[in-house]
């Protein structure tokens, strides 16, 4: 694909710059955004762009053990009853994902 015909990352961007200045749980709110728009057709500019940085942040949050900490959480809030209608709707996304991302991971090189 000639330089041209590159799809632009302007999400993938903006969260690449800002990605490391914070916190996790910010990174956690950004990701389950990214998510949303994925999964709804909601985007800021292309599918491409906004897959590219669901999968920044996913990468981040999950090597540093962020991602296996949420999901216990997420398991805990949606057992107390407690989460209100669109955190219970943002938290099940969540397991989805995880619970196919963990069903089938990738070998890392």
């Amino acid at each position: 694909m000639a330089k041209s015909e590159e799809p632009e990352l302007t999400v993938y961007h903006r969260h690449l710059a800002a990605v490391l200045e914070r916190s996790d749980d910010d990174n956690f709110r950004a990701l389950l955004e990214q998510a949303r728009r994925v999964s709804k057709g909601g985007y800021e500019t292309s599918l491409y762009d906004h897959q590219q940085a669901f999968r920044l942040l996913w990468h981040h949050l999950d090597h540093s053990g962020y991602l296996h900490r949420a999901h216990r959480a997420a398991r805990a809030r949606l057992a107390s009853g407690r989460a209100a209608p669109d955190e219970a709707a943002d938290l099940e996304l969540f397991l989805t994902i995880y619970a196919g991302v963990h069903a089938n991971p990738t070998p890392t090189t």
